[in-house]
């Protein structure tokens, strides 16, 4: 009878020892197997990549700006170099060309004369041209301000303007459309944006408001 008791108490304590370890690992496991198997590990792996392209995307864009500045910035100079598509060039009218134009008058003579430029073709000058203007067509000569002194002379007859001179370049044409292209050009070829001006209502400005013309002697 002992023997029998003994052998019942043996196996419930067994049993109770099999329950206490296997039921946290079927309880475990159950709590596991209840998660979609993308949240534990397809959500957590496109997390990790969308942050690391995330990383990749912001050390690119520093490294772009980076090197944009190197490009746009010189070692010599305290700003950047002036962008000719974003230039507001000195907008002359006629009122002020017109008091700048040399005068017979020693009392009336200008104390700042610029340097007109008309950029309109050969053909286009059989009306006339403002006084003492020069003529550089565009768009047969698109690389005029390119030029060397030497070469400009040769091919124009008169001397270059100078790109370190005190006088302010004022570019015109017909309408103002090429006298502002022509001065964004001379920007590129190394004059300061600062001494260059457009005078936008141009050739059809200056006859509508009666301005003084002088004949074009030059070769068609």
């Amino acid at each position: 009878m002992a023997s029998t008791f003994q052998s019942a108490i043996r196996r419930s304590a067994s049993t109770i020892s099999s329950k206490a370890i296997k039921t946290p690992t079927r309880q475990f496991l159950r709590s596991t197997s209840a998660l979609p198997h993308s949240a534990t590990t397809r959500g957590l792996t496109s997390l990790s990549r969308r942050s690391t392209l995330t990383a990749q995307n912001k050390q690119y864009q520093i490294q772009t700006q980076q090197t944009r500045s190197q490009i746009r910035w010189s070692s010599d100079q305290s700003k950047p170099e002036a962008d000719p598509e974003h230039i507001n060039f000195r907008q002359w009218g006629f009122e002020e060309i017109t008091a700048t134009l040399p005068s017979t008058s020693p009392s009336s003579s200008p104390t700042h004369t610029p340097i007109l430029i008309d950029v309109r073709e050969p053909a286009e000058l059989a009306q006339g041209i403002i006084p003492h203007a020069l003529s550089i067509p565009l768009a047969s000569q698109p690389d005029a301000m390119y030029l060397t002194p030497d070469e400009f002379e040769t091919r124009f007859g008169f001397p270059k303007p100078s790109a370190d001179g005190e006088s302010e370049l004022v570019f015109y044409c017909k309408a103002g459309v090429r006298a502002d292209a022509a001065a964004r050009l001379a920007v590129q070829a190394g004059y300061d944006a600062e001494k260059i001006g457009v005078y936008y209502g141009s050739w059809l400005d200056w006859v509508k408001n009666g301005g003084k013309v002088e004949v074009w002697d030059g070769d068609e």
